[in-house]
């Protein structure tokens, strides 16, 4: 999946707290004694929320340099994913720094991001029920919660949790995000209720673009995607957020008129403030053309981008996480089309790039997840191969290197590949046991071969309600270009 454009499961961000208005409720409680620092964090907060990470960036790069022992300014400046491997390394270590420093709020916070460094689930849910048990009355940590919910598959808890931060500000914004995108993407879903909950958001928000873009998004979800076109276009005009605007038309437009996506996307660039969203709708126009089943030109698109890297201004470290990213665009592409060899060719170079840059993090974790990602790859290759067996290995070991972790979606990247192995060899039952183990079922490519082990194991109906599912996500990225087609085909067969 590319980093430049997602869905639900990357709202969910690792590390978000924010505000909507200037209450006790919705801020939390610092340790520093300037009140603009003060004033600059909140900002920060507000600004993330909305897409607008650069200039949330900006603000907390001046609060700390007011405050140079601010530690919460450093931790939040830890978690933007457009950092380099080292910012975030020197970001965060130098939070780490100054825990002793920080208020019992901003150590909870601490802790919840060394989780993720570490894989640690547990400490993760202690510090955010640590973090109520402190402000029990701020809709922060209840919106923390949702997140730590969220991500131990506990849908329902996530969302009272959502609720619980709006009975504390019925005015605030980020639960209604989750609310949204909760009932959109996770099950079960409820469009009425992302509708409602859009609605009644952007009714507060009505000159904030990212709202309007949110309803947009609900639309689209229900496979209406004239009227979420109608509405990205309505956020343009509301001029707030307009890269972000005319993204988001581009890719509704991508379902229905590539031609013209591409249009959008090129006024998106044009829009962009920073290199980041820039370069994020070349990623989207490659998509058009896989929608179009039109391998060689998605390749094309590859490479003007691969061309063009210098010209965005990027550092040595973030032209090669570019350069991974788009090898993973080819690696998908050369093997989805049987073009093996080269598939090979770069997941190759993918694997030299993605272990230098974890050697560069500081993180002991990166190099033994870094090497996770890529052995999962590997076996995705075998299995396109039709070298199931060898697949199936490689997927053993996988599955032992997550064995001692608390995280009970671990081993859902060996169940999908698995499922997918074991559908292809022939062996439909198992394929379905392996599917219907997966706890979180976001991802939509494997949600395609699930139908397809339904059919194969005589689950018609089952089969048919998931082909519907896919054919109508309409959430764009690369590995939905793939599945998109196939799905609308075999609703067509009947």
């Amino acid at each position: 999946m590319s980093k430049h454009f997602s869905s639900f499961i990357s709202i969910v961000s690792i590390f978000l707290y924010s505000c909507s208005n200037d209450t006790s409720n919705t801020k939390i409680p610092l340790s520093t004694n300037y009140v603009e620092v003060n004033s600059l964090y909140h900002e920060a907060m507000a600004l993330n929320n909305i897409y607008k990470g650069n200039e949330a960036k900006e603000k907390l790069l001046e609060a700390v340099s007011i405050d140079s022992n601010f530690g919460a300014g450093y931790l939040l400046l830890s978690t933007f994913d457009f950092n380099s491997v080292s910012e975030t390394d020197e970001y965060y270590d130098k939070a780490l720094s100054l825990k002793e420093k920080m208020n019992d709020v901003e150590k909870c916070f601490l802790d919840i991001r060394s989780s993720y460094r570490s894989n640690d689930v547990k400490q993760r849910v202690q510090a955010s029920k640590k973090l109520i048990e402190l402000i029990p009355e701020n809709a922060i940590a209840h919106e923390r919660m949702s997140y730590t919910n969220y991500e131990m598959a506990d849908i329902e808890g996530s969302r009272q949790s959502a609720l619980k931060a709006i009975d504390c500000d019925k005015y605030y914004s980020p639960a209604y995000n989750i609310l949204v995108n909760s009932y959109t993407f996770a099950e079960p879903k409820s469009f009425n209720k992302a509708e409602n909950y859009a609605k009644e958001v952007l009714s507060f928000n009505k000159k904030k673009s990212f709202y309007h873009v949110m309803l947009g998004d609900v639309y689209r979800a229900q496979n209406k995607l004239k009227e979420a076109a109608i509405k990205y276009d309505d956020a343009f005009e509301v001029g707030t957020n307009n890269w972000l605007s005319a993204a988001k038309a581009g890719h509704a437009y991508t379902m229905f008129d590539p031609a013209e996506a591409r249009k959008r996307f090129d006024q998106a660039i044009n829009e962009a403030k920073t290199k980041n969203q820039k370069i994020g709708p070349e990623y989207a126009k490659i998509y058009t053309y896989l929608h179009q089943n039109d391998f060689s030109m998605a390749l094309e698109q590859v490479k003007s981008i691969k061309q063009n890297l210098d010209s965005y201004d990027f550092t040595k470290q973030e032209i090669d996480s570019e350069l991974s990213d788009l090898l993973w665009h080819e690696y998908f592409i050369y093997s989805h089309s049987g073009q093996y060899e080269m598939a090979k060719k770069s997941l190759t170079e993918k694997r030299k790039i993605d272990i230098a840059l974890a050697k560069l993090s500081k993180n002991d974790r990166s190099i033994y997840n870094t090497e996770s990602t890529l052995l999962w790859m590997e076996s995705h290759l075998e299995i396109m191969k039709g070298n199931y067996d060898i697949a199936k290995s490689k997927l053993s070991t996988l599955k032992e290197r997550f064995s001692d972790s608390s995280d009970p979606k671990r081993f859902d990247g060996y169940n999908n590949l698995m499922g997918m192995a074991n559908l292809m060899s022939g062996n439909a039952e198992i394929s379905v046991d392996h599917f219907e183990n997966v706890i979180d079922e976001s991802n939509i490519y494997f949600q395609y071969f699930k139908g397809l082990s339904y059919k194969a194991s005589g689950k018609l109906e089952e089969a048919r309600k998931v082909f519907d599912y896919v054919a109508k996500y309409n959430f764009n990225g690369l590995v939905y270009t793939v599945v998109r087609n196939k799905a609308i085909e075999e609703i067509e067969k009947g």
